[in-house]
């Protein structure tokens, strides 16, 4: 917002009337903030918000069991999908991911000549599937039980390059949330499709390379064609960018610009029932190599 132009005044008055709480702000995040421009009003003010949520924390340690917004595991690919075949109130989703990749200019760095983006799909924060774009756009199919009530589906687009140093780090959030309604009874069908991520995107008058339908019988709870808008706009996760950068007193400028660009994982996502940290899922995605099966 600071990037935009939107006053600190503005932005204390758009906190107050959303009951909007920041989770935490660390020392790269005063970086951030001091280098987006925000005065020490804003900053003490936000800090104070984060005291305020800490000391509202509920003391009574959680309860084990899994929360109604879990993505459950997975059923055998083989169980018909049927709503006898799940237990309790869970609810058959079945996912259909696909990425094409469109040739272009072999001297743009981001072509998708460039085989290591691979496209992940996220349902409530937590990883579903994820695919590789390739000529013919082969679907990847994967299953899971998820629970009745309000999902929220959001694609990030990852690369990962193994160094001396350790893992690099890169992604960038497609600013669209599907968002929809789960009832109990039939499977959900959920079909995610993207097209053209690189190339001649500044002639291009469509929306964005990415299309979905999401099904349950038949009625469709959500769907588009053509969302996202231009990839070259599209925003990295700070936990990921944070990851390249180990703590050091000589912060490099690539570190602070980037963190000025970049999106709390939290933020992607609106829901109570978000399970999973950006820290947790990178941790599982490196016991993979970053190529974690899809069941």
């Amino acid at each position: 917002m600071l990037n935009a132009g939107v006053s600190d005044s503005l932005i204390l008055q758009w906190l107050e009337s959303t009951d909007r709480q920041p989770v935490d702000i660390g020392s790269q995040g005063l970086i951030a903030l001091t280098e987006a421009g925000a005065s020490d009003q804003l900053m003490t003010a936000l800090l104070e918000l984060v005291e305020q949520g800490r000391s509202t924390e509920p003391v009574s340690t959680p309860p084990t069991a899994p929360e109604p917004s879990r993505v459950e595991p997975a059923t055998p690919v083989s169980a018909s999908p049927t709503p006898a075949d799940v237990p309790g109130d869970g609810v058959q989703a079945i996912v259909s991911l696909s990425a094409k990749r469109v040739w272009v200019d072999e001297e743009e760095p981001d072509s998708p000549r460039e085989p290591r983006w691979s496209v992940f799909l996220y349902l409530d924060g937590d990883l579903v599937s994820w695919v590789r774009p390739d000529a013919k756009a082969k679907p990847v199919e994967a299953r899971r039980v998820i629970q009745p009530g309000r999902r929220e589906l959001r694609v990030v687009l990852q690369r990962y390059e193994e160094r001396r140093s350790g893992w690099r780090y890169e992604s960038l959030s497609v600013p669209h949330l599907a968002e929809f309604e789960v009832r109990s009874g039939d499977p959900v069908e959920i079909e995610v499709d993207l097209r053209r991520i690189w190339g001649l995107w500044r002639d291009r008058k469509d929306g964005g390379p990415m299309s979905y339908t999401i099904r349950q019988g038949a009625e469709i709870l959500a769907e588009q064609t053509g969302t996202g808008g231009n990839p070259d706009r599209w925003q990295p996760v700070c936990e990921d960018v944070e990851a390249n950068f180990p703590g050091s007193d000589n912060v490099p400028r690539a570190f602070r610009n980037a963190m000025s660009q970049c999106l709390l994982w939290n933020t992607l996502w609106t829901g109570e029932g978000k399970s999973t940290s950006r820290t947790e899922i990178l941790a599982e995605l490196a016991e993979d190599d970053f190529e974690p099966p899809v069941r």
